[in-house]
């Protein structure tokens, strides 16, 4: 009984420390319209459902500080059936409540169109997650948490 206790106690230990590992990300998006908000929750959720990365909601990752936390910058703009999606992707640190630092990469621009007509929105949502998944993988991409002290 002892030893499925323990062993019930690390394998619980383990899989909380795993789901530490998971990269903080904010999203910070201008999109009003229904399509450009189906788009975002799908994005969001993406995030969420991700067994990489962690949706939080402001840059000093929910008060942890000294935590670099990676960032989506996303505006939208509607058109009758069409939605067009800008993203771009950067890092952000924070030393205090009041004194946080952004950096966005230039290179990471990314352009979407969304039509309901042609593809769902959850698809363009869950096509610029794998997007986004795409550049942190990029193994010399610019932006690194040492530029942020």
């Amino acid at each position: 009984m002892r030893k499925l206790l323990v062993l019930l106690f690390v394998t619980g230990s383990v899989a909380a420390y795993a789901g530490d590992e998971r990269q903080p990300v904010f999203v910070k998006a201008r999109c009003e319209g229904l399509t450009s908000t189906i788009v975002l929750g799908w994005l969001t959720k993406s995030v969420t459902d991700s067994q990489k990365y962690r949706l939080v909601s402001s840059l000093d990752d929910n008060g942890h500080f000294e935590t670099t936390v990676h960032t989506i910058y996303m505006t939208c703009a509607e058109n009758k059936d069409v939605t067009a999606v800008a993203t771009s992707y950067g890092i952000a640190r924070c030393h205090s409540s009041k004194q946080c630092g952004s950096v966005i990469d230039g290179d990471s621009i990314n352009v979407a169109l969304c039509s309901s007509a042609n593809a769902t929105p959850p698809d363009c949502g869950r096509a610029l997650f794998k997007a986004f998944d795409t550049y942190m993988s990029i193994p010399n991409r610019p932006l690194k948490m040492q530029e942020l002290h």
